[in-house]
C-alpha cells in the first residue's frame, strides 16, 4: 500500500474548508435577501469568534499551519503555477501591512456589538436596509478584494504570492507565530525542497549539511517534506 503524502492530506483539508466557507457565504447571503430589515442574529457571533481564534490564537501556537493546510483560498492558489516570481516590492511586505490594517478595520466594523442582533427600522426601503448592514462587508470583501487579487497575483507572480506577501492573516501568523519546521543534519543539500517550495527564501540558511530552522513565514504546506529523500525536515519540538 502506497504511503499517503502530505499533499494529499492538504488538498483534502483545503477542499473541505473551501466548501464550508462557500456554504456559510450562501447562508448569509440568503438571510440578507430573505429579510433585509433584521441584522444578523446574535448567534452569528460564532463567526467573529472563529475569526479571532483563526487569526490570533492558532497562529501563536501553530504558526502559519492554517495558511498551508486549511485556508479556503489555498484550494485555488495551489492549482495555479507554483513557480514564485515575486519581486522586491512584494517581498518587502509593505502591501501586507496595508491589507492587515484594512482587515482589522473591517473586522471591528463588521462585528461591532451595536451592529449585530438588533432589528432595523421597518420604514427603511429594502435596499437601504440591506446596505446598512456592516456584516455584509464580511461577505463582499473576500469576493471583491481578495479573490481578484489572488487570481491576478497568482497568474502574474505565482500561485501563492497572495499568501506569502499580501494576505493579512499571513501577517498576523508571522507576527505572532513561531518557526514550525527545522532541517536536520540528514540534509544532503540536494535542494529538491527549493524546487517545490512556493516561498523558497524561507529555506535560505536552513538547508545544508549543518541544518537549521526554517523561517516562520513558512506556510507549512509540507511540500518540502514530501520530496525530501533523506527525511531531513522535521517539526520543531514545542
Amino acid at each position: 500500500m502506497s504511503k499517503i503524502k502530505f499533499s494529499d492530506i492538504r488538498r483534502r483539508n483545503q477542499r473541505t474548508s473551501f466548501f464550508l466557507f462557500l456554504v456559510l457565504f450562501i447562508l448569509m447571503l440568503l438571510s440578507l435577501i430573505g429579510n433585509p430589515w433584521y441584522k444578523a442574529p446574535i448567534e452569528w457571533y460564532f463567526i467573529p469568534v472563529l475569526g479571532v481564534v483563526g487569526a490570533f490564537i492558532l497562529p501563536a501556537k501553530f504558526g502559519r499551519h492554517y495558511c498551508g493546510q486549511y485556508c479556503p483560498t489555498s484550494f485555488i492558489t495551489d492549482g495555479i503555477n507554483p513557480v514564485n516570481r515575486a519581486g522586491k516590492i512584494l517581498k518587502s511586505r509593505h502591501l501586507r501591512k496595508v491589507f492587515l490594517l484594512l482587515f482589522v478595520g473591517i473586522f471591528l466594523t463588521t462585528f461591532s456589538p451595536w451592529k449585530m442582533g438588533l432589528p432595523e427600522s421597518m420604514t427603511q426601503t429594502y435596499w437601504a436596509a440591506a446596505f446598512s448592514k456592516f456584516w455584509v462587508l464580511w461577505i463582499i470583501c473576500p469576493f471583491v478584494i481578495a479573490f481578484p487579487l489572488i487570481f491576478i497575483l497568482g497568474f502574474w507572480k505565482g500561485g501563492r504570492t497572495w499568501c506569502n506577501y499580501v494576505c493579512p492573516w499571513g501577517a498576523i501568523g508571522v507576527a505572532l507565530g513561531k518557526p514550525q519546521l527545522k532541517v536536520t543534519t540528514k540534509c544532503t543539500d540536494c535542494k529538491a525542497c527549493t524546487t517545490v517550495c512556493p516561498q523558497p527564501e524561507v529555506l535560505e540558511g536552513a538547508i545544508g549539511r549543518k541544518g537549521g530552522t526554517i523561517d516562520k513565514n513558512c506556510l507549512t504546506c509540507l511540500k518540502c517534506v514530501d520530496v525530501c529523500s533523506p527525511k531531513a525536515i522535521e517539526w520543531l519540538k514545542p
